[in-house]
């Protein structure tokens, strides 16, 4: 991804989004794990997630280096390293790590959400939590029905387009970056999304974790799994 791209996504990144998805994670930190102090975000992207989290040594890993690169001045009191969530390796041990978003259905194949589940597992102190935000079914299905418009937003113009295929969410996003001169720069973006069955990811996650909670929310379009660390 280009710096001029990535630019554009923090120009346009939903704060209120990050927030709830912020305060839904540390809601679950709180119940089940208050006494936690380190937190890990695996795909902490941009880093809007992570700078909601008051009180606690951060640490996040992505392998986008330019989201890295917005991350350590989102977010300038955080550990940030450039690493993949499936293999990733850190000389330190958390009392959480967490993913929200999409950011987990990216990774493929399906073994490599296995080898996330590991690593986390490895990373965790004793009775550490693991905590997993992904889409539904639901949340598939529902791009099939979707009317694609162009829309505007704080850097200019996006058409977001999308395509299912299987399990697969394709993603056709094109920008049209506004220019001081009145003019419009294009810039694309495309990537996969990989959408599994919640019962699939939960019996692959119950070999390294007990489920403490499984909880639905915007609409049932998404859900959060909360796993201790056996």
């Amino acid at each position: 991804m280009t710096d001029s791209l990535t630019e554009i996504w923090e120009q346009n990144i939903d704060r209120k989004s990050a927030k709830r998805r912020a305060d839904i994670v540390l809601s679950q930190i709180r119940k089940y794990n208050p006494k936690a102090k380190k937190v890990l975000e695996l795909g902490v992207g941009l880093g809007f997630v992570l700078s909601h989290f008051k009180n606690f040594e951060k640490f996040g890993l992505d392998l986008g280096k330019e989201y890295i690169k917005v991350a350590k001045r989102i977010v300038p009191d955080a550990n940030l390293f450039v690493q993949s969530m499936h293999n990733f390796k850190i000389k330190e041990k958390f009392d959480v790590i967490f993913t929200t978003d999409e950011c987990i259905n990216e990774i493929r194949p399906y073994s490599n959400w296995i080898a996330t589940f590991r690593r986390a597992h490895a990373h965790l102190n004793k009775n550490g939590l693991f905590i997993l935000e992904m889409p539904t079914k639901l949340y598939l299905e529902n791009h099939k029905k979707r009317i694609v418009k162009l829309e505007e937003t704080p850097s200019g113009f996006i058409y977001d387009n999308t395509y299912v295929k299987g399990n697969r969410l394709s993603w056709d996003t094109v920008f049209f970056k506004k220019l001081k001169n009145g003019l419009y720069r294009v810039e694309k973006d495309n990537y996969d999304e990989f959408i599994y069955p919640v019962k699939k990811v939960n019996a692959d996650l119950k070999k390294k974790f007990e489920i403490l909670r499984t909880q639905y929310f915007n609409k049932k379009e998404n859900v959060i799994l909360v796993c201790k660390k056996r």
